[in-house]
């Protein structure tokens, strides 16, 4: 079995929460070897959701991202508030960034982005029979283009590179293979 290694000593560099604490840790391993300086990164959990209407359309969004400085195509998404569930945020975020309600929700897994330093968790989804009840309520921070494709056209993107944000591209795979296998 694997064991856990040990914080030694853990000193606050920059907390910035809800957005971002990073921490120094002075770690021990199992074995003994002892490191000095392992940076982790504390960023806050988010819920993606894969969003599929009965016409075999998958809703997507469009939107700049600072830290790549690209636009970027990719699922609904968004923070998990605090008091929520993860499926709770996803069904907020789908509403707020799309206008759209499912009935049929199916968590596809939690998944963390960075071994070495933590970075959050994602929360994967499949929402089926998405219908648009409501216009898009974006925060002012949000300017977003709306996109519906196909599933063969979502197929392509992904496997032709045109989702860049690793996160997305692991939905858009898990959503595509939970689909094609019909469980859920």
């Amino acid at each position: 079995m694997i064991k856990p290694w040990e914080i030694v000593s853990s000193r606050l560099l920059v907390d910035s929460l809800p957005w971002l604490r990073v921490a120094v840790e002075h770690v021990r391993l199992p074995n003994g070897h002892e490191i000095p300086d392992f940076y982790r990164v504390d960023l806050p959990d988010w819920a993606q959701i894969f969003a599929l209407d009965d016409a075999g359309r998958v809703f997507m969004i469009e939107h700049y991202k600072n830290g790549p400085r690209t636009a970027s195509l990719e699922l609904p998404a968004g923070y998990i508030d605090p008091g929520e569930t993860p499926e709770q945020a996803a069904r907020r975020e789908l509403l707020e960034e799309t206008g759209c309600e499912a009935p049929e929700w199916c968590g596809l897994g939690q998944f963390f982005m960075d071994g070495n330093r933590g970075c959050g968790t994602s929360h994967v989804f499949l929402a089926r029979h998405v219908r648009r009840v409501a216009e898009p309520h974006l925060e002012q921070s949000e300017i977003i283009v709306q996109h519906t494709l196909t599933l063969d056209e979502v197929r392509a993107a992904w496997l032709g590179g045109r989702l860049r944000n690793i996160a997305t591209v692991a939905a858009v795979g898990l959503a595509l293979a939970r689909i094609e296998g019909e469980t859920c």
